[in-house]
């Protein structure tokens, strides 16, 4: 478990000014704080955990946040990103009652532990739409108050301002079981899709086969790396070469001090 790493402004008393962003995956969690105004990344912990299944996450999750006594302060917003790999975009014109239980039983697997989450993206007019356990969902909003707003990390990539000269863009947050690959030709979204991975060379496969099967020249792609610069630096080198063009996603306009940034900061998390 790693330390508290903390901008020198960083104050515990102005908590209540501070927008609190949680990771929650089974690699293990993390927390981003960042000053809204001043746009400055002022605290960031990270705590690796090799948890085992979906079923022992939400236990993990609640010893975590029990002894985060930072945690229990207020906070202006409070955001978790959950990490499945289960997950899917639906127009808006299919949002109803009735369609919304079709939903249900067609895309997931109905079981009895979870309720589904939607994240809007306005400007695709779509909404996607995600499972979470009861357990996980009810430690967050007791722990919080019912005062947290949940999402999926792909919500984040995908509505994420970047400016290529590249006709195509993409994104790639991975962890150690499974990545993200999100697609972007013209500014259209192609694909949002989550791959497993046993191997480092599944990553490769995975996305140079979508890439073939989706027809977009490699050559005319930029490709973000949104998960931590340690982490991405391993998948850079594996990408290299076969992308000309592969770096880290970068946090326009926020401020934070190289300690935090070297570190194993999730680089999606400073998207919202």
């Amino acid at each position: 478990m790693s330390d508290l790493i903390n901008d020198d402004s960083f104050e515990i008393a102005k908590t209540k000014q501070y927008i609190l962003s949680i990771q929650v995956s089974l690699d293990g969690f993390s927390f981003l704080i960042v000053h809204p105004d001043e746009k400055r990344i002022v605290a960031y912990k990270s705590s690796p955990l090799k948890i085992s299944s979906d079923i022992s996450l939400a236990r993990h999750l609640k010893e975590w946040l029990e002894t985060e006594n930072l945690l229990k302060n207020q906070f202006k917003i409070v955001r978790a990103f959950i990490f499945t790999e289960n997950f899917t975009l639906v127009p808006e014109e299919y949002f109803g009652q009735e369609k919304h239980r079709n939903l249900i039983s067609v895309l997931f697997d109905k079981k009895t532990d979870n309720h589904f989450v939607e994240n809007k993206i306005v400007d695709l007019n779509t909404n996607l739409f995600f499972p979470v356990s009861h357990d996980v969902s009810a430690i967050l909003n007791n722990f919080f108050n019912k005062n947290v707003e949940i999402f999926h990390p792909v919500t984040n990539l995908i509505q994420t301002p970047v400016e290529s000269q590249k006709r195509n863009v993409s994104f790639i947050l991975s962890t150690k079981k499974f990545f993200y690959l999100v697609i972007f030709r013209n500014h259209k979204l192609l694909l949002a899709n989550s791959f497993q991975t046993q191997h480092s060379n599944d990553l490769v496969y995975n996305v140079i086969n979508t890439f073939q099967q989706l027809e977009i020249a490699r050559s005319e792609t930029k490709v973000y790396l949104a998960g931590s610069i340690y982490q991405n630096s391993e998948i850079e080198a594996l990408l290299k070469p076969f992308f000309e063009n592969v770096g880290n996603l970068k946090m326009e306009g926020i401020i934070a001090n190289p300690e935090i940034i070297e570190n194993s900061i999730q680089l999606y998390l400073t998207i919202k």
